[in-house]
């Protein structure tokens, strides 16, 4: 597969991970591959290492607790790599004026306070949340097959 392709599964996998932490599912659906490669050039520095993360969540032989904290370890990457508001950026422009005002008001807080908690109570909403989250799986997997993984 191409570099291109490569981006724009792991910018499927970020946007997927945050939609999790926020309960944002939903938004999933209106995802755009442009709205992903933008996602993932907004985490370009932190890209190599999210591979770890990445593999864990495809594997469907990892507990939800080993998933809900791979998708931490997404955000807080992210985060520590000074990303995360450029992450978060690039899928609030692609939504309508409304959405992106019920969204943007309460995403970066989100993130923001689990982030300073090292993830404590959002791992447990994370994995919640992964009942109904199997496009994070899916995405997961295209991610492992588009860029060559494991």
């Amino acid at each position: 597969m191409s570099a291109v392709a490569c981006g724009k599964q792991i910018g499927y996998v970020i946007a997927d991970c945050v939609f999790l932490a926020l309960g944002a599912g939903e938004a999933r659906a209106a995802l755009t591959g442009e709205a992903a490669e933008e996602i993932a050039q907004a985490a370009e520095p932190v890209i190599s290492k999210l591979e770890q993360y990445i593999v864990v969540i495809a594997d469907k032989e990892k507990s939800t607790k080993e998933v809900a904290t791979a998708v931490f370890g997404v955000i807080s990457t992210i985060w520590t790599g000074g990303c995360l508001g450029a992450v978060v950026s690039s899928w609030l422009g692609t939504l309508t004026f409304g959405d992106e005002i019920l969204y943007g008001a309460s995403a970066l807080a989100i993130l923001l306070a689990a982030c300073a908690t090292d993830g404590l109570a959002e791992i447990g909403a994370i994995a919640v949340e992964l009942a109904n989250a199997g496009w994070l799986v899916d995405d997961s997997i295209k991610c492992v097959d588009a860029c060559s993984y494991a």
